[in-house]
């Protein structure tokens, strides 16, 4: 999910081949047991994928970027004039126009990679749990997923899991 906001399928593929697989509950059903623990991340996975000012910092740097396009280098010309001159660029280079494409393609994924975090998290999509935070992530392009990633809930603990399950 985080590597969507880093605009390449370069972040993507691997994420999805690579992350922690989905399990079953023991007795086979998928009742509302979470499917990935805290337990089961890495290290690294588990300190940058659930640090919760990544969202924030990301929601930044895509705020700083929009405002740099309007007021940033104004010795190239007046707004229109630079908006006139990315158009002309991206209709002759393969590599800028296949960001747009990535863009594209990644907000319109963006919906099914929310839907499977939230499954991961424990989260009861069907009973309507955390509807407008679901709502935001999956159609609302980078900002939602931004916040989405800064107010998602936290994966589940096996400690807590089973402390719940002995009451």
């Amino acid at each position: 999910v985080v590597g969507m906001h880093f605009l390449t399928s370069a972040f993507s593929l691997p994420y999805l081949g690579l992350r922690t697989s989905e399990r079953k509950r023991v007795g086979g059903d998928e009742g509302e047991a979470p499917a990935v623990y805290k337990e089961d991340l890495g290290t690294v996975e588990g300190t940058l994928g659930e640090f919760r000012g990544l969202g924030a910092l990301l929601g930044g740097v895509g705020t700083a970027s929009i405002a740099w396009s309007f007021l940033g280098r104004p010795e190239f010309g007046p707004f229109h004039e630079r908006y006139a001159s990315l158009v002309d660029l991206l209709s002759i280079d393969r590599v800028g126009s296949s960001f747009v494409v990535d863009l594209i393609i990644f907000g319109l994924f963006q919906g099914w990679l929310v839907d499977d975090d939230l499954r991961r998290r424990g989260v009861d999509l069907e009973g309507g749990e955390m509807a407008l935070l679901r709502g935001l992530g999956k159609f609302v392009p980078f900002f939602g997923l931004a916040a989405y990633l800064t107010f998602r809930p936290e994966l589940p603990s096996r400690s807590e899991a089973s402390a719940s399950v002995e009451e």
